[in-house]
């Protein structure tokens, strides 16, 4: 016996037995694919007598079907023919004008796909205008049941009632499960607990998600959604919370494949939203009370005993884990003025590339750490090169930038941004204004800056060469001696490198000795002399 039409229970999305309850003539029978009859139903059309057959379908529609028009189109097709080719394309159901055939009815089963059999009481073209109709009205309803639920949740957060708040209100507007996935753990609200084999699907779509957010537009107001299948019969409807142009957790709303439909979409982006108020509500009252302490970065590159802890909290509050790997980069800048203007185009830069990262003025320069966590995570190298061009153009002017080695942990942030000022500096003195200098490519540089301090290393430098200076005029003899031991002691390269004759740069090789009372012959004296001139390299510039 066909089913009768009993009444349905209010949904939050139009589904197919809203259709048949609210929009199909009275005496509409549900003959087959009952399993089906949750399915949504976004638009509803009917078959025509000419090509094409139906509008474009893009999945969700209610079909509406004349056997004898079907006859028009194709005597070869049948119904059941018919049903098997749309039951792929996503369609809600199909409602057949007269008796269906029990061949149809099975491939409607198999599929799961609703069909009825209407009576020949209205044309399909008023029957058509009717659901649509029906549809719009519904749509137009669930639309104000969203800005209702975005008021409720929006007035929780701006009351700062705190997230737990905003998702037991959710779930109690939606009805089904609301999951937040944060840095600092999954919240469940929902009936019972998540079972461990969802909250596996779930851990395990964290790289899909961070591919899928990589293609789309991202907005905290109006967050892009996706219904992603977590298997076993599950889905979710999940959307990003954007704080800052950063992601700060995942909203999901939870229930079984096809149960989730526009309103919990609508509700999912709005909450999301909600969300989003309440962080950057929370946030500004942490970052209020961290105006009062010290700047986090000089916190972090002071390494007092005892500071590591609780720098290492406030790092992660703005979402930078300083046990994950990380980058330290220095700019110099002339002037505090361009050294701020350098800070804010490095952040803007580090925000468009949803990357972790905390920077600060520092001395003649600005120092910037960021984290290279993230999955898809640029390299070292392509990376500086971006903040150096994103320095210069915020200074106007060429100038120099040095990083460190890939680091981690809170102990070695101290280390990592020496290193990259060190760098900055030595780059500058050695490569010229407009550098990039690594500071692992520094060589022995890296000891002799270490020694700056020390008063035996000026006193070895001017000690190998202070008979020198008085009788250089210009400096060519430094110029010569220089280039001759950058050539491993070759005349000839070192005449090529300062475009001189070698019988000039012989000339000078003598009276270099001459003056040092020295036989650079000796790889003892050629030594000496090459660490003085590298020392003085560190001490001047």
């Amino acid at each position: 016996m066909p089913s009768q039409k009993p009444v349905a229970p209010p949904h939050p999305h139009v589904t197919v037995d809203d259709v048949w309850h609210g929009a199909l003539p009275k005496d509409t029978q549900l003959v087959a694919g009952a399993g089906g009859s949750r399915r949504e139903v976004v638009w509803c059309t009917a078959l025509r007598a000419r090509p094409p057959a139906f509008t474009p379908l893009r999945g969700g529609e209610l079909l509406l079907i004349d056997p004898q028009v079907l006859a028009a189109v194709d005597s070869r097709l049948t119904l059941a023919r018919l049903l098997e080719s749309l039951a792929g394309q996503g369609i809600a159901g199909a409602a057949i004008l007269g008796r269906v055939s029990p061949e149809a009815r099975r491939v409607a089963e198999a599929h799961g796909l609703p069909v009825f059999a209407l009576a020949g009481s209205l044309p399909l073209d008023q029957v058509e205008q009717q659901v649509l109709r029906f549809i719009v009205d519904q749509r137009a309803a669930l639309h104000e049941r969203a800005q209702d639920l975005h008021r409720q949740l929006s007035e929780l957060a701006l009351a700062g009632r705190g997230l737990p708040a905003l998702l037991v209100r959710l779930n109690e507007l939606t009805g089904v499960p609301v999951v937040l996935e944060r840095d600092s753990g999954v919240d469940y609200v929902g009936a019972g607990r998540l079972s461990e084999a969802t909250a596996a699907a779930i851990a395990g779509e964290r790289p899909a998600l961070d591919d899928w957010l990589r293609e789309v537009p991202l907005s905290a107001f109006d967050p892009p959604v996706a219904l992603r299948s977590l298997g076993s019969g599950e889905a979710r409807l999940i959307a990003p919370i954007l704080v800052q142009g950063s992601i700060a957790g995942y909203l999901s709303l939870l229930g079984s494949d096809g149960e989730l439909g526009e309103m919990h979409r609508l509700a999912v982006g709005r909450a999301a939203h909600a969300c989003a108020i309440e962080l950057v509500r929370a946030r500004a009252a942490r970052d209020a009370r961290d105006e009062v302490e010290e700047e986090l970065l000089d916190v972090l590159t002071a390494g007092r005993p005892g500071s590591h802890d609780a720098a290492r909290e406030r790092a992660k509050r703005k979402g930078f884990d300083v046990e994950a790997p990380y980058l330290a980069c220095a700019a110099e800048a002339n002037d505090t003025a361009t050294a701020t203007r350098i800070r804010a185009a490095w952040e803007r830069l580090l925000a468009t590339m949803r990357t972790a990262a905390l920077v600060r003025e520092r001395g003649a320069g600005t120092v910037a750490l960021i984290s290279l966590a993230a999955r898809r995570a640029p390299e070292p190298r392509a990376l500086v090169e971006q903040l150096h061009h994103a320095a210069k153009s915020a200074a106007a002017t060429p100038l120099a930038l040095g990083y460190g080695a890939v680091r981690s942990g809170g102990r070695e942030v101290a280390a990592a941004a020496r290193e990259a000022e060190q760098a900055m500096v030595m780059g500058r003195r050695l490569f010229g204004a407009d550098s990039i200098t690594a500071f692992a490519d520094l060589g022995l540089y890296r000891l002799l800056y270490a020694l700056q301090p020390l008063p035996e290393l000026r006193a070895f430098r001017d000690e190998a060469l202070e008979r020198l200076r008085p009788k250089d005029r210009g400096g060519v003899l430094l110029q010569t001696l220089e280039a001759y031991l950058a050539t491993n002691g070759s005349p000839t390269d070192a005449a090529e490198r300062l475009h001189l004759h070698r019988n000039t740069v012989l000339y000078r090789l003598g009276r270099i000795e001459d003056l040092l009372g020295v036989d650079l012959r000796d790889a003892e004296v050629r030594l000496g002399l090459h660490l003085a001139l590298k020392i003085g390299d560190v001490l001047e510039g």
